[in-house]
């Protein structure tokens, strides 16, 4: 486990808060606030000891990487350092859902609304979301995907793939370290609130 998520974490869990509470949101939004530049939240959880690094990434598991798009000079914008779900692996990379799409509030609500379809509530290694493209298309409440779902190719990550453990997923959701490239965060924001508005 990286060292930011062991000192916050370990702050969250000496707290009377229930997890996945709106008080553990607004304990979350408030603790990263503190971060100050993100650069250092991104380089504090990759320095050593790191999270784990994956020879190979699971459905339904959460991963953080370095990412250098194809044909990133003429895209609108892309984030170089994605916050992914796993849904599947596809020819030459995988397809997942970058979290980083969605301003926090709409983030909290959609990640929140995912963990009804966790395999288990022990939020350990054996934990994993069971989501596929169909059940989010299918599903109104779920209609936040849309900007979110993303394929990434295998020869443009770069460096390690690294795991985002279940007990740490709340935490992560809410760290400060997307790396829009091309247009600012908040452009991308309201971009994807646009595109969700017209379902």
């Amino acid at each position: 486990m990286s060292d930011l998520f062991k000192d916050i974490g370990g702050e969250f869990r000496a707290t009377d808060i229930d997890p996945r509470s709106e008080s553990s949101r607004t304990w979350f939004l408030n603790k990263v606030k503190g971060l100050g530049d993100a650069n250092v939240g991104r380089d504090r959880m990759l320095r050593r000891p790191p999270l784990e690094q994956v020879p190979t990434a699971l459905p339904g598991k959460m991963y953080m990487f370095w990412y250098n798009a194809k044909h990133h000079e003429t895209l609108p914008f892309y984030d170089k350092f994605p916050l992914v779900i796993l849904m599947d692996t596809a020819p030459g990379g995988m397809v997942g859902l970058n979290l980083h799409y969605l301003p926090i509030s709409l983030r909290q609500t959609f990640f929140y609304g995912l963990l009804n379809r966790v395999n288990n509530t022990k939020y350990d290694e054996s934990t994993y979301l069971k989501v596929t493209y169909d059940y989010l298309k299918s599903t109104r409440s779920a209609k936040a995907f849309r900007p979110c779902f993303k394929r990434y190719l295998t020869s443009h990550i770069r460096g390690q793939i690294v795991n985002v453990p279940a007990s740490e997923w709340e935490l992560a959701i809410h760290l400060p370290t997307s790396l829009f490239q091309n247009e600012t965060e908040q452009v991308v924001h309201q971009r994807s609130k646009e595109m969700i508005g017209k379902y």
